[in-house]
């Protein structure tokens, strides 16, 4: 926390206390109080915690402008953490779409008859698989 922040937190902490000591004091001596003695007790009891609330929205709202930064920072990573999964997610479809075909050349320069056909339908498969592909609308 800021220098800022460190003092309206003490500052909320103290009159949180003096708030504290000043209802036991109106308790401890409720009936050596007139009713108007205790409301004005009361209302500066109110005054004082309304202070501490005061406060804390400062330390809230400094607190907030320190991290502001961050949270753009991690705004940033965020975004360019997807874009990588994306760009993975085409590199993998590549990848996947090279190595059938890399089969299919293996196999035809091997004169692997019956392997053919298999590798023909792997790269099909690989090049229709809808993995890496978002549609609007669910297949029929």
């Amino acid at each position: 926390m800021s220098d800022t922040a460190d003092d309206a937190q003490q500052l909320a902490d103290l009159f949180t206390k003096l708030a504290s000591e000043v209802d036991t004091f109106r308790d401890d001596h409720y009936d050596d109080l007139s009713p108007t003695q205790r409301a004005d007790l009361e209302e500066q009891i109110q005054q004082l915690y309304d202070f501490h609330d005061h406060f804390v929205g400062d330390v809230i709202q400094n607190t907030l402008n320190a991290v502001q930064g961050d949270l753009t920072k991690l705004t940033n990573v965020t975004r360019q953490a997807q874009q990588a999964l994306q760009h993975l997610k085409t590199v993998a479809a590549v990848v996947n779409i090279a190595s059938a075909a890399s089969t299919l050349v293996m196999d035809i320069v091997v004169a692997d008859y019956g392997a053919i056909p298999e590798a023909i339908r792997d790269l099909a498969q690989t090049i229709q698989d809808p993995s890496d592909k978002t549609s609007a609308s669910p297949p029929a």
